[in-house]
């Protein structure tokens, strides 16, 4: 068991002196190695040059919905008119795009080269860069003006390929509201014929308004009239009551003392009748009864009175029953009148929210159209800095190389040291067995 102990500590002097026994064999390798690495670096490994391009990006649906921000159908509308967000991510998941990649190959002709797109798309390398708005893009080349060539041409195809979705997305909305507009206005056409029709019936609203102001004047007039009679009525009464009481002191017959010679044809016939002298005759008074004219007159004006008075009633009687059949006709309009109000705002409600309707689609297409030129137009974005021919390359990386290739040859060096020493020990381990 100590034996078994001792035979697994191993102490690090020991190390070290492995180490020391193999040291030719450590500083062989990886003098191996850094040649190995000096001739791939200088001789083999051609230079690969990088060449970078620098992408500004805008968020053009934000400059957009900042236009576009309303509330009930307006709000509809800026949903149906907005643009898809377009964010930086957004972007430079689509600098890789195939439909980029494809141009990119076919306008500097690297089809002739044999370059598919994965072998393009390995040479790109994307970068954003922290808390601004820029897109690094890198790529990489043996060929210095060909890496700036890519670099170039990838970013104009991919401006204009991110200006041409934007014009399709923004179009496509144009369209879908241009195609609603259009039903829009059908309907707003009905509905106007709908209007005009019910405007070209009999007995508008606007008829049957004047007709009801007519009819409330008349009701009006036959009632002041009717108060006019019945005032007429009282004072009737109250002067036929007065005649009456009149009639009643005034006596139908008056006795009168008169002489004869105050009325000739009784004069004549005393003489004829009379032996008296005329003289006597003059003196003789005689005592007759006439009518009393006043009696009559009141007789006659109370006559008049009740008469009057009568032909009163009768015409309270008229203007009773011409109230009540001008009232009658006057609910009548009054009831036509409101069926006919509510039709007529029932159908003014349906043209003004049509109305209203086209006219915020109208609105919108004009807004779209008024973006598309003026934030379409300019760049969402935009080629920074472009590509330069790089002066040197990025790779190989000669010193690192070599400094790795020593690193790498140290390790291999004592990994075989060990391994050789191993070897050794069990062979003499194996003889002692024997």
């Amino acid at each position: 068991m100590e034996q078994q102990t001792q035979y697994d500590e191993i102490s690090l002097r020991e190390l070290i002196e492995v180490l020391l026994r193999q040291k030719k064999l450590i500083i062989g390798v990886t003098i191996v190695c850094v040649l190995a690495a000096f001739v791939l670096s200088f001789f083999v490994m051609k230079p690969v040059y990088e060449a970078k391009t620098v992408l500004m990006a805008s968020n053009i649906t934000d400059r957009i919905k900042a236009k576009q921000r309303g509330e009930g159908i307006e709000g509809i509308l800026d949903s149906v008119a907005e643009l898809p967000d377009l964010t930086i991510e957004t972007y430079k998941e689509q600098l890789k795009n195939p439909v980029i990649l494809e141009e990119t190959i076919k306008e500097l002709g690297l089809d002739k080269k044999e370059m598919t797109r994965l072998d393009l798309a390995d040479m790109i390398e994307l970068e954003t860069i922290k808390d601004t708005n820029l897109i690094q893009i890198k790529v990489k080349n043996t060929d210095k003006k060909l890496a700036a060539d890519i670099a170039n041409t990838l970013s104009k195809k991919f401006v204009n390929f991110i200006a041409e979705k934007s014009k399709e997305q923004a179009n496509k909305s144009s369209n879908s509201i241009e195609e609603q507009k259009n039903v829009q206005k059908q309907k707003l056409d009905d509905v106007l014929v709908e209007y005009k029709n019910f405007l070209a019936q009999p007995k508008g609203v606007k008829e049957l308004q004047a007709d009801i102001d007519a009819k409330i004047k008349l009701v009006t007039d036959y009632k002041t009239k009717l108060t006019e009679e019945k005032v007429n009525e009282q004072q009737l009464r109250a002067k036929i009551n007065k005649a009456e009481d009149e009639l009643k002191a005034t006596p139908e017959k008056v006795a009168l003392k008169k002489s004869l010679s105050d009325d000739p044809y009784m004069l004549q016939a005393a003489k004829e009748n009379s032996s008296k002298s005329s003289s006597d005759l003059f003196s003789i008074a005689i005592e007759v009864e006439e009518k009393n004219d006043n009696y009559y007159t009141l007789k006659d004006t109370l006559s008049k009175f009740k008469i009057q008075l009568s032909e009163c009633i009768a015409k309270q009687q008229n203007l009773k029953k011409e109230i009540a059949r001008a009232q009658n006709e006057l609910e009548k309009l009054q009831v036509e009148f409101a069926e006919k109000q509510h039709e007529e705002r029932i159908i003014t409600n349906k043209v003004d929210l049509a109305q209203s309707t086209y006219d915020a689609f109208n609105k919108k297409l004009e807004e779209i159209s008024i973006a598309q030129s003026s934030i379409l137009e300019d760049a969402n974005i935009i080629i920074e800095t472009p590509a330069l021919v790089p002066i040197k390359p990025v790779s190989p990386n000669k010193k690192l190389n070599i400094a790795i290739a020593g690193v790498l040859g140290i390790m291999i060096g004592v990994f075989l040291a060990f391994f050789r020493e191993y070897w050794k020990n069990s062979a003499v381990t194996s003889k002692d067995a024997a």
